[in-house]
C-alpha cells in the first residue's frame, strides 16, 4: 500500500497491518541549497520509505529575509551523510522594541522564502499521489524569538502594542507562505510552536500573542488534509494546542509528563506521532531496548491511530543505519 493510502486509512480510523513510522531529521549542509535539499529529501525517502515526507529547510529560513545575520559552520561530510553543525544567529534583526514596527510583509518570490517554496514544489512534484508531503512552518512567536532572542519577552511585556505590530506582520508573511504551499499542492504543514510552553510564557500571554495568530495561520492551511501540530519543549500547553484544527499531534512524549496514553485521553481521535526517544534509545539503545520502546508506544495507543516518530527532529549526528534498524525491529513486532 502506498504511503498516501496508509495515512488516509489512519485518518479513516482503520488499523494498519504494519505500524506507520517516520524518523525525520534536518539535512545540513544540503538544507542551505534548494536543489541539494530536494535531492537529499528524495534520497532519504527512497531509502526508508516513510509514511509521509517531511520537507525540513534549515531552521532559520523564516528570519533570513528580515536581515538577521547567520554564521554557518564549516562542513566536512560527504554525500549522502549529514553534518551535525547548524547555523547560529550572530546579529539579530530585532534589537530595539521599535524594530517590531519596521518589519514589512516579505515577498514570496525572492530570498529564503522563495528557496524553501522551491524545495517544497520539487518534493511535492516528485511524490504527488505516492506519499503525503508535509512542509515545516514555524508559528509567529517562534519566528519572532528566532529574530530577537530573549529580548522578545522583554519587548512583549514592556511594550505589547509595538510587539503586536511585529507579530501581525510575521503572521501575514506566514499566511502568504502557507498559501504558496497550498497552491503548490502540499498535503499539509508541520506547524511548529516553540513558545507554547509553561516555562516560557504564561497561558494569558500565549492566549494574547500566540493562539489567535496560530489559528489564523491554520485557517489558511485547512485546504490541506494532513496538518500536524508540533508542540516543542519540556512543558507544552498541551490542553490548548491539542485542540487546534489539525489532523495529527507531535510532542516530546518521552520527555514530558504527557505520554501517548495521556495524549489520547486529552485529544480525541487525532493521529498521535511519537513514541521514539531520539536522544538516548534510538542512537544508543540495544536492539531489545529499541524494540521494547516501539512496542510500548503502540500499546499506549490502543486505537491504532499512531505514527511512530521522534519528539522532534532526530539529531543529524545519528548514523542513519539506526533508522534502518528501527524499521527492521518494527517488522518483528
Amino acid at each position: 500500500m502506498k504511503p498516501i493510502k496508509r495515512i488516509e486509512a489512519l485518518l479513516e480510523g482503520k488499523r494498519l497491518e504494519t505500524p506507520a513510522i517516520n524518523l525525520w531529521k534536518h539535512f545540513p549542509p544540503y538544507d542551505e541549497d534548494p536543489k541539494m535539499l530536494i535531492k537529499k529529501t528524495i534520497q532519504f525517502q527512497e531509502r526508508f520509505h516513510w509514511d509521509f515526507v517531511k520537507v525540513t529547510y534549515q531552521g532559520l529560513f523564516s528570519i533570513q529575509d528580515w536581515g538577521s545575520k547567520i554564521k554557518w559552520p564549516t562542513r566536512d561530510c560527504e554525500w549522502p551523510n549529514t553534518c551535525a553543525g547548524v547555523g547560529v544567529v550572530t546579529d539579530y534583526s530585532i534589537k530595539n522594541v521599535e524594530d517590531w514596527k519596521k518589519l514589512h510583509v516579505l515577498p514570496m518570490d525572492e530570498g529564503s522564502m522563495k528557496d524553501t517554496i522551491d524545495v517544497a514544489k520539487g518534493v511535492i512534484d516528485h511524490y504527488k499521489g505516492e506519499a503525503p508531503v508535509v512542509v515545516t512552518v514555524f508559528n509567529s512567536l517562534t519566528t519572532a524569538q528566532k529574530m530577537s532572542g530573549d529580548k522578545m519577552f522583554i519587548h512583549m511585556r514592556q511594550n505589547p502594542e509595538a510587539f503586536r505590530e511585529g507579530i501581525e506582520t510575521i503572521t501575514q508573511t506566514t499566511i502568504n507562505y502557507v498559501k504558496e504551499l497550498v497552491n503548490a499542492g502540499a498535503d499539509g504543514i508541520f506547524f511548529a510552536s516553540q513558545l507554547g510552553n509553561y516555562d516560557k510564557m504564561s497561558v494569558a500571554e500565549y492566549e494574547t500573542f500566540g493562539r489567535p495568530y496560530d489559528l489564523s495561520i491554520l485557517e489558511h492551511a485547512k485546504k490541506m488534509w494532513f496538518n500536524i501540530m508540533h508542540m516543542h519543549g519540556n512543558a507544552p500547553m498541551f490542553e490548548m494546542m491539542s485542540q487546534y484544527p489539525v489532523q495529527a499531534l507531535n510532542w516530546h512524549d518521552r520527555l514530558v509528563d504527557i505520554d501517548l496514553r495521556k495524549g489520547r485521553e486529552l485529544c480525541g481521535d487525532k493521529i498521535l506521532i511519537g513514541g521514539v526517544d531520539e536522544f538516548t534509545v534510538l542512537p544508543n539503545g540495544s536492539d531489545d531496548e529499541l524494540k521494547a520502546q516501539l512496542l510500548d508506544a503502540l500499546q499506549q495507543v490502543s486505537d491504532g491511530r499512531i505514527i511512530l516518530g521522534p519528539g522532534c527532529c532526530v539529531p543529524s549526528s545519528i548514523n542513519e543505519d539506526r533508522f534502518e534498524l528501527a524499521k527492521k525491529l518494527l517488522l518483528e513486532l
